[in-house]
């Protein structure tokens, strides 16, 4: 049986007991005048749902290589904002033990520049050696993106997952939508 088979199985059993009206999509009326986005690693150690107890509906979450904040991220939060007419809260959430520290390594950062054209220098900025740092980091791009209005952007903050505790660390405090500095 391949993880993908269990998988669907699993999916059998959520649909046998989920609530339809919990994933239909809601008129304005009912939606929150907020919500949160989660923007996280998509290291598998690194699981929302698992560390912060997330349930169905709570919360969307983003993830890429090191959970970084980069154009794309801000297109995702504009577009939430923009469809639904809402405030998104945005919690970053870096981790120790990041994979992407590999990229701090000139060997492999050369190599994997060259493998796939990607530049040496936005390979190394993508590293996360020091979780508080690039948390910091990447809240402060969030709060500063010209895509993401006062109106449409939430609250921001910062946090470090330290897997070696599985606790969450508050890095930086929800920074105000009126973008205060950090």
């Amino acid at each position: 049986m391949s993880q993908l088979t269990e998988l669907l199985h699993r999916n059998r059993e959520f649909a046998a007991a989920v609530d339809p009206a919990r994933l239909a999509m809601s008129s304005r009326e009912q939606l929150p005048e907020r919500i949160l986005v989660v923007l996280t690693c998509l290291d598998p150690r690194v699981e929302p749902a698992g560390f912060l107890g997330l349930r169905t509906g709570e919360a969307g979450v983003l993830r890429n290589a090191g959970g970084r904040v980069d154009d794309r991220v801000a297109e995702d939060i504009a577009y939430l904002a923009a469809r639904f007419g809402l405030r998104i809260d945005v919690a970053v959430v870096h981790h120790t033990q990041c994979g992407t520290g590999m990229l701090s390594e000139p060997a492999f950062r050369h190599d994997f520049a060259d493998r796939t054209g990607l530049s040496d220098r936005e390979l190394a900025a993508r590293a996360v050696t020091d979780p508080t740092e690039t948390v910091r980091m990447d809240v402060a791009k969030l709060l500063g993106h010209p895509l993401l209005s006062a109106d449409g952007l939430g609250s921001v903050s910062g946090h470090v997952l330290r897997l070696e505790t599985g606790l969450v660390e508050t890095v930086v405090n929800a920074a105000d939508p009126a973008r205060s500095a950090i």
